[in-house]
C-alpha cells in the first residue's frame, strides 16, 4: 500500500486533552502540531514523528516506565498534556477519547491523513464524528451510546484498540506462546471466557502490545486505564521496534493432581433461602456452596414449619439440581422437616451408603486426574488446541474405555462417574458425570441436561454452547460424533427435554 502523508492538523493533537477531574463537552484547546511531510516510499510507515519533545511535563522524569513512551505519543502527535507542564500519567481515559484516537489512527493508516474525519458541528459533541467514522468502518456499534464520557476500562481499551489498524500492519511474534500460556491457566487468568473483549485482549498479547501488569501476565480487564498506559500501548503501535517480545515459560503441561471435587465449583457470593421450589436461582447458590465447601448437608430457616407438600417439593428441587453437577456423584436428597421452620436437607447417592460414596469419590477423582495428566504426558492434549478439540478427545478416550451397562439397577455404582472412570462400566448418567469431570478438569464450563429418562452434557467450548451426548457416542466399540458438539435443537430432536424450565 502507497502512504501519502498530509498535514496532520490540529484535531490530531486534541487526543486524551479532557481534564481527568471532570468531564468538559468540548476537548481543551491545542497547538496546532507540525506539518507531516509527504512520502513516496512503498514500505513507509504511513506514522511519523511531527515534533519534538522538550522535556515540558514536570510529572515525567527519565526514571518513569513510562517516559519513553510518553515522549513518543506526544512527538508523532498522539498525546498532548493536561496542561503545558503536566501529562497526568495516572489519570484516567474516557472512551470518547480512546474512539477519537482509534478515529484517527484508521484514518491515517488508510488515507494517509485524518482530514476524512469532519469537524464536529454546532451543538454535535466534540467526539460525534470519530464515532460515526469508526462506524462507518464497521469498527464499532452502538454499545458504548450513553457511556461516553465514562473512564474506559482496560478490556475496553482492547475493545477499541485491536482493530483500529488493520491486521496487515502487524505481525504476531508471541502467537505461539500465548496460546500456551494462556491455555495453561498460569499466565493471562483473570481473562476468562466470560471477560469481555477476551480475544481482543489475546490479540494484542499476540502482537506484542501488552505484556500483563505482573510476571504472568494478568491484564486486570475491569481496572481503568490510565494516560501512562495509553502512551505505552499507541507507542507500540506506531512504532513496531518497541513491541513486546514475550519471555514467559511455560510447563509442558499442568498437571491437576492437586485438584478436589470441592475445588470444581465455583461458590455463589452470598445465598438466599429459597422462597419457593421454583427459586431455581437461589437453590443453585446453595447447592454449590456446599459443593464447594466439600459439605452434604443443607440448613434452612424458615419463620414456620413447612407444609409435607412444601417440603417435598423442595426436595426434588434440590434432587434437579444437584443432578447437573453429577461429577460430584449426589443423586439423592432427603428431608427432615421440623415444626420450628428449619429444614436439614442430607445428598446422598442411591448407589452406595454415604461411607461407600466417600470412597467412590475420591477413586473416580483420582482416576480421572489420572486420565488428565496422561494425555497431556503423552501428546495427545496440547495447549494449541481449542476447548472443542479437547472437549472432542475426551469424548472419544471416554467411548474407548467405558462401555454401557445394560444389566446395571437402580442402585448400581454404574450411575456413577465411578462407574465409567474405575470399572468402566456405566449408563448415561455414570457417563455424564465422568465427562464432566474430566472437563471440569480442563477448567471447561459445563452442566448437564435431563429428562425423564436420559442425561447429557452441556458445555461452552470456546465461547459456544454445545450440547454433548456421551453415552450415545459410544456405540458399542465405535464412536459416533454426531452426538458430539450438537446445538440445541439438534439435541432436542434427538432427546427432548422440558426447555420451559
Amino acid at each position: 500500500m502507497k502512504f501519502r502523508f498530509a498535514l496532520l492538523v490540529a484535531a490530531l493533537a486534541l487526543a486524551l486533552s479532557i481534564s481527568a477531574s471532570a468531564y468538559s463537552e468540548e476537548p481543551a484547546q491545542e497547538n496546532t502540531a507540525p506539518a507531516q511531510s509527504e512520502s513516496t516510499n512503498e514500505n513507509a510507515s504511513p506514522f511519523a514523528p511531527l515534533r519534538a519533545y522538550e522535556g515540558q511535563f514536570a510529572d515525567v522524569t527519565d526514571g518513569d516506565w513510562f517516559a519513553p513512551s510518553v515522549v513518543s505519543a506526544y512527538e508523532y502527535g498522539l498525546l498532548n498534556g493536561r496542561s503545558e507542564s503536566s501529562f497526568a500519567p495516572n489519570g484516567n481515559v474516557t472512551i470518547a477519547e480512546l474512539l477519537t484516537i482509534a478515529a484517527r489512527l484508521r484514518a491515517i493508516y488508510t488515507t494517509g491523513s485524518d482530514a476524512v474525519i469532519p469537524a464536529a458541528k454546532e451543538n454535535e459533541a466534540w467526539y460525534a464524528p470519530y464515532v460515526s467514522y469508526l462506524k462507518s468502518q464497521n469498527l464499532l456499534d452502538n454499545s458504548f451510546e450513553g457511556f461516553y464520557l465514562l473512564p474506559a476500562s482496560r478490556a475496553q481499551m482492547a475493545g477499541i484498540f485491536a482493530f483500529a489498524v488493520p491486521e496487515e500492519w502487524y505481525t504476531e511474534p508471541n502467537a505461539s506462546l500465548v496460546t500456551s500460556a494462556y491455555a495453561s491457566r498460569e499466565y493471562i487468568a483473570d481473562v476468562t471466557d466470560k471477560t469481555p473483549y477476551r480475544s481482543e485482549i489475546l490479540l494484542m498479547y499476540r502482537r506484542g502490545l501488552l505484556s500483563g501488569m505482573d510476571a504472568k501476565g494478568s491484564f486486570y480487564p475491569d481496572r481503568s486505564v490510565s494516560r501512562a498506559e495509553i502512551a505505552a500501548l499507541l507507542t507500540r503501535v506506531v512504532k513496531p521496534e518497541t513491541r513486546l517480545t514475550l519471555t514467559w515459560t511455560v510447563a509442558p503441561y499442568h498437571s491437576v493432581k492437586n485438584a478436589t471435587l470441592a475445588s470444581l465449583v465455583k461458590a455463589p457470593a452470598s445465598t438466599s433461602l429459597p422462597t419457593s421450589a421454583k427459586d431455581t436461582a437461589a437453590i443453585d447458590g446453595l447447592v454449590r456452596n456446599m459443593l464447594a465447601r466439600g459439605e452434604h448437608t443443607i440448613t434452612l430457616n424458615y419463620s414456620k414449619a413447612l407444609t409435607t407438600a412444601t417440603a417435598s417439593a423442595l426436595t426434588q428441587a434440590f434432587t434437579s439440581c444437584v443432578k447437573t453437577y453429577c461429577e460430584q456423584m449426589y443423586n439423592a436428597v432427603s428431608c427432615r422437616s421440623y415444626s420450628t421452620g428449619k429444614v436439614v436437607l442430607t445428598f446422598s447417592s442411591t448407589a452406595c451408603t454415604d461411607k461407600t460414596l466417600e470412597s467412590y469419590r475420591a477413586k473416580a477423582l483420582a482416576a480421572a486426574i489420572k486420565v488428565h495428566d496422561s494425555l497431556w504426558e503423552s501428546g495427545t492434549l496440547s495447549y494449541d488446541m481449542s476447548q472443542y478439540e479437547i472437549a472432542r478427545t475426551y469424548f472419544q478416550w471416554l467411548c474407548d474405555h467405558c462401555r454401557y451397562d445394560n444389566a446395571a439397577a437402580d442402585d448400581s455404582a454404574s450411575h456413577l462417574a465411578y462407574g465409567a472412570l474405575v470399572s468402566g462400566l456405566a449408563v448415561c448418567d455414570g457417563y455424564t458425570g465422568a465427562y464432566n469431570l474430566l472437563l471440569k478438569l480442563e477448567g471447561i464450563e459445563c452442566t448437564s441436561l435431563f429428562n425423564d429418562s436420559h442425561i447429557w452434557t452441556l458445555a461452552t467450548l470456546d465461547g459456544t454452547q454445545y450440547h454433548i451426548d456421551v453415552t450415545w457416542g459410544d456405540q458399542y466399540g465405535r464412536t459416533d460424533l454426531r452426538y458430539f458438539g450438537m446445538s440445541e435443537e439438534q439435541s432436542y430432536q434427538y432427546h427432548p427435554w422440558n426447555r420451559k424450565k
